[in-house]
């Protein structure tokens, strides 16, 4: 697919529309630790790092209980992953560092499938390791996914590099770039913000990018393949179509608080960024002769704590979600963070944190994480129930898969036509049963290991639902 038969903006909006009239949440990372509103059942789940990936999900019966719920738990990231660092471990708390932008492709190549692990796509701050992928590795500059690829695990698919974007900036192919925030939609183009100054060559000729601006990648600037990648990107062509002084203006037009309820007046950095498929677009004129068709952005910023999300829209506004303003007003107190479904500090004092990837969509959340990563057991070993592993089952059964391997995890396959849903790949090729689990939140044993055994415990579960096997996320425990 190249830049001259991608969909039409008429078609790409209805197609958007459509899609989001299906969607009811909000992947979203967080800057700092947070926890979720639920408690999550008083499980490990509850603990929402930077470099993870939630769920909002948000229904016009839920509003007063909606919470944001881990759905790509690190744990998970690792086994996809592997051993990127090669230190034999697979367990990296680390591993990306805080992940600074989400989008994803999914709502334009099938409105009907909902997201899953596979799908969307992320730029961290902190370079993957390259020991399973190989270079160049999923880095700061790049957007992409950890996937199988044929029959290799761990492998990066690019939604767009950091030559690309280096390409359409006007600099050299190696100049580093942070990528920390993207928005996507066909025709609309790329929307995205850099995490440092950037002296770039624009549309408009040589500019100094700064990070609170945002630009733009136009539509019929991009090459995409037939899975809706990026192939190219026109030299020269990126636009600022908000300045830095013009996202000031329409944070401090929006009247939000942060986390302490002091009004917030500058953006700082802007931090995430969505497209609102409902919202008004505009004609930008981002220098003579170039005009840039500019929707609605949903965005954060690195003054807005509590969580707050305000848009473009109206020269700058407080965004309101399904369930409502998405931040508290200027002399209304703090914002919380309940907004994003985050629990505050205190009852005076918001969530630390800012939104730092956001992008709307529709997912199962069927996760596993266990209490301990790592167990340094050898060579005594240890008794059944010496580490626990929790779990969120949406479903009425799940039954706990396990494989022991002492050399590195198995390799994963493709699940379909089970698992449409939830997670699409089994990473326990045995299928060797362990246990059984009910619904919602719980905890399960892990299995003895036997003295002078050291090795990966894989655990990964397979839910009943309405005719189908819905498969969890993976986890592994390193036992050394």
């Amino acid at each position: 697919m190249n830049k001259q038969t991608i969909l039409t903006l008429s078609a790409a909006l209805a197609m958007a529309a459509s899609a989001s009239a299906q969607l009811n949440g909000y992947l979203m990372t967080y800057s700092q630790n947070e926890g979720t509103l639920s408690g999550s059942g008083g499980t490990v789940l509850q603990q929402l790092r930077p470099n993870e990936i939630s769920y909002y999900e948000q229904t016009s019966t839920t509003c007063t209980i909606a919470s944001s719920e881990k759905w790509l738990p690190r744990t998970a990231a690792h086994v996809m992953a592997g051993d990127e660092d090669g230190d034999g471990t697979y367990f990296n708390p680390t591993i990306f560092g805080p992940i600074d932008a989400l989008t994803s492709t999914q709502m334009f190549i099938s409105t009907a499938t909902p997201e899953n692990q596979r799908t969307v796509y992320f730029s961290p701050s902190v370079d993957m390791g390259t020991t399973i992928s190989g270079a160049p590795g999923l880095r700061r500059g790049d957007v992409g996914r950890i996937n199988r690829i044929g029959f290799v695990d761990g492998q990066v698919e690019y939604f767009i590099t950091q030559e690309q974007f280096n390409n359409a900036l006007g600099l050299p192919p190696a100049y580093p770039i942070d990528i920390d925030a993207i928005a996507f939609q066909p025709n609309y183009g790329i929307f995205f913000s850099v995490d440092a100054d950037v002296p770039a060559m624009t549309v408009c000729g040589p500019t100094l990018v700064r990070d609170g601006d945002i630009l733009c990648l136009p539509g019929g600037t991009l090459g995409y393949t037939g899975t809706m990648q990026i192939a190219s990107t026109t030299p020269n062509s990126a636009a600022i179509v908000y300045s830095e002084p013009q996202m000031n203006v329409f944070t401090n037009n929006a009247q939000a608080t942060d986390r302490f309820g002091a009004c917030i007046t500058t953006v700082g950095d802007i931090e995430s960024l969505e497209i609102d498929p409902f919202g008004p677009s505009l004609n930008i004129t981002v220098c003579p002769g170039v005009i840039v068709p500019t929707p609605n952005l949903i965005y954060s910023c690195e003054n807005g704590t509590g969580g707050s999300l305000l848009q473009t829209a109206g020269a700058g506004a407080i965004y309101n979600t399904l369930c409502g303003p998405a931040a508290t007003s200027c002399g209304f107190g703090p914002t919380y963070g309940n907004q994003v479904g985050i629990r505050p500090t205190s009852a005076t004092t918001g969530a630390p944190s800012y939104v730092n990837g956001l992008v709307s969509t529709r997912a199962c959340r069927h996760v596993l994480e266990p209490q301990q990563h790592v167990m340094n057991v050898f060579p005594a070993g240890a008794p059944m129930g010496a580490n626990m592993i929790d779990y969120y089952n949406p479903f009425v059964l799940s039954l706990i898969l396990i494989e022991l391997a002492p050399a590195p995890v198995p390799p994963s396959f493709p699940a379909a036509p089970f698992s449409p849903t939830c997670f699409p790949d089994l990473y326990a090729p045995t299928i060797t049963p362990w246990l059984p689990v009910g619904p919602g939140y719980g905890s399960f044993p892990m299995i003895g290991i036997p003295p002078a055994w050291m090795g990966k415990i894989i655990y990964q579960g397979v839910g009943f639902g309405a005719g189908v096997f819905e498969l969890s996320t993976p986890t592994v425990i390193d036992v050394q």
